[in-house]
């Protein structure tokens, strides 16, 4: 009896620290883009959304950028735009093919040319 408790309690100990020491992770993502020059910046697996939309913002480069879209853990996300890069649509899907097929969609419901998937990912 009295090893049963020393190893319930010693594998419980060992589970407690565990779940301690894991780090916590979760990604998050962000789109940023410049209507006026068609910049765009964008990033994956951030540990907050804060982050994500500071990393999106400054690979983005301008002024003008715009965080279009964050993307949360274990989402995908997808940016379209024309060539000129006027017309654009963003999307976040659970999957990177619904989530570019939704921002084709809506791109080309701006009317402004042919629509491009310029970027899409997947956050952990």
């Amino acid at each position: 009896m009295r090893f049963t408790s020393r190893l319930v309690a010693s594998m419980g100990a060992l589970a407690l620290l565990l779940f301690v020491a894991a780090p916590a992770f979760a990604g998050y993502g962000a789109v940023a883009y410049d209507v006026k020059t068609g910049k765009r910046g964008w990033s994956w697996n951030e540990a907050t959304v804060q982050r994500a939309s500071e990393v999106a913002l400054s690979q983005c480069g301008t002024s003008g950028c715009k965080v279009l879209m964050k993307v949360g853990p274990k989402r995908c996300g997808a940016l379209a735009t024309t060539e000129d890069g006027k017309g654009w649509g963003a999307a976040g899907r659970a999957t990177v093919d619904q989530s570019r097929v939704a921002a084709l969609a809506n791109c080309a419901k701006t009317k402004l040319g042919e629509c491009v998937i310029r970027v899409s990912d997947c956050n952990k």
